[in-house]
């Protein structure tokens, strides 16, 4: 039963992940305030699609089978998590700096799925809808992917192994506040304001 629940989470993982990678891509590397407006239109895309699926049969039967397989039995006749995904990737980049948006979606993108797929496959511990052992997975799998970003994009996270370390337990705790808050918005905000709070300890002390 496990095994199959793991399963059905992988196609919308892998969108997941790919998703958020092309975006944060799109926010990093391109000139502010192009990769905001881009990134703000494709929000206000999803708003617009979501909407359609809401009043117009033909495109929520459109999206629904050609969106299907990414979709949880919810979603098909309610809203998906699109549209809070793609607002926090563009809220990171319009309040934080690009490397602090950057560090802010590496729980969304690596930690959010990790938990969702460890506590769907070995989860016992309840903490309210979420277990321990995803949250540690979401822990380990944020703080591996900052180290990995890192060794490829030296500089990319202005900040010590220990405060990325922090910032996934940071994620992790943000993902576990109960509906309805969406943890799509509130990993990237919470994690973003930490590491901003740290930044400017840190200023204060050198």
């Amino acid at each position: 039963m496990a095994l199959a629940q793991v399963r059905k989470e992988v196609p919308r993982t892998i969108f997941h992940v790919l998703g958020g990678v092309f975006l944060a891509c799109l926010g990093y590397f391109l000139p502010s305030p192009l990769n905001r407006a881009l990134l703000g239109g494709i929000f206000l895309t999803t708003l617009i699609v979501e909407g359609g699926r809401r009043y117009v049969p033909f495109i929520k039967d459109l999206t629904n089978r050609l969106l299907g397989v990414l979709m949880r039995p919810s979603e098909f006749d309610g809203v998906t998590g699109t549209p809070a995904f793609t607002c926090g990737v563009f809220l990171a980049f319009l309040l934080f700096s690009k490397e602090i948006a950057l560090a802010s979606l590496i729980p969304l993108l690596a930690g959010d799925r990790a938990a969702v797929l460890a506590g769907k496959g070995f989860g016992r511990v309840k903490m309210g809808d979420r277990t321990l052992e995803g949250s540690l997975a979401f822990i380990a799998a944020s703080f591996i992917t900052y180290l990995v970003v890192s060794s490829i994009v030296p500089h990319a996270f202005p900040f010590p192994w220990t405060i990325l370390l922090a910032a996934s337990v940071v994620g992790a705790l943000a993902e576990l506040l109960p509906r309805p808050m969406d943890d799509n918005l509130t990993i990237p905000l919470a994690t973003g304001g930490f590491l901003v709070l740290v930044g400017r300890i840190f200023s204060h002390l050198s």
